[in-house]
């Protein structure tokens, strides 16, 4: 497992690394570099030294300056040069689509992705938290796990599981810390909240949800409180004591989440054995 903005820090180093090392190459061709009969650029003809050629750092293809409208002059001022073919790539990769719900990558989510598969997901959809995530060394998506283990999370609600969290929101309600997000924000407190914020939550919202038995999963009833706590961080800044109370609530929600996963495991499998 590592966290989504981990793995694109880590990808963007790489990226960086690559391009500092093509740059060397986006000069004229020297007359070694080319021997061979593979076709290049997009007129798909065989190397020439007499002429100038650019590489694209994405792709391994060369390109006649003159074909890409590039002077060697020009060339030699730029930093990166991606070829149209690679543009168009990039821009249909840009809406490639993420975790179970399909839906785009966006930066104001926490992703966690799966170690087997390597998809990327919501924690949110798959019933993790970002405070617990850092916590797991492997994440193995409810599509890749068994059967039995995916049942914890994504079998629906039972009465038996609703106590369970009541008792889960109850406990959270009288946190000393969830002060902030026991009602929806007041707009006199912060008259921009709701223009920020395009998904608002709060532990009262919740408790109405629960008494009209809204969640039919628990990744649902998860996904409802990461949001308070992810609206939290995203509004606030780092330093406030709002955003500190979320930090605090969402280690204390990991905590109660787990038992009452470790119990609802154990009530299911003693269902199975009993049928």
């Amino acid at each position: 497992y590592i966290s989504s903005h981990k793995r694109k820090r880590e990808e963007e180093k790489e990226s960086a690394s690559s391009k500092s090392k093509k740059k060397k190459m986006i000069t004229t061709t020297s007359k070694e570099t080319k021997k061979d009969t593979k076709l290049y650029c997009i007129c798909k003809t065989p190397y020439d030294e007499s002429k100038f050629y650019i590489g694209c750092d994405l792709c391994t293809n060369w390109y006649h300056g003159e074909c890409v409208g590039i002077t060697e002059k020009e060339a030699k001022k730029m930093d990166v040069y991606i070829c149209n073919e690679c543009k168009r790539a990039q821009e249909g990769s840009s809406e490639e689509l993420y975790c179970i719900c399909r839906t785009p990558y966006d930066e104001s989510q926490f992703y966690i992705g799966c170690d087997r598969c390597q998809n990327w997901y919501h924690g949110r959809c798959v019933g993790i938290l970002q405070s617990e995530a850092d916590l797991i060394d492997e994440y193995v998506c409810p599509q890749c796990q068994s059967t039995e283990d995916a049942m914890t999370v994504l079998s629906p609600l039972t009465d038996k599981d609703y106590e369970g969290l009541k008792r889960v929101l109850r406990s959270l309600q009288a946190h000393k810390m969830a002060w902030p997000f026991l009602e929806p924000v007041d707009p006199n407190d912060a008259p921009d909240y709701y223009g920020v914020i395009k998904e608002p939550m709060d532990l009262s919202t919740m408790e109405e949800r629960i008494l009209k038995r809204y969640y039919k999963k628990v990744t649902e009833f998860v996904a409802d409180m990461t949001k308070i706590f992810d609206n939290c961080r995203y509004y606030n800044p780092s330093d406030s004591p709002f955003y500190q109370c979320a930090e605090v609530l969402e280690s204390f929600f990991v905590q109660k989440l787990k038992g009452f996963k470790a119990s609802r495991s154990h009530n299911n499998k003693l269902q199975s054995t009993a049928s």
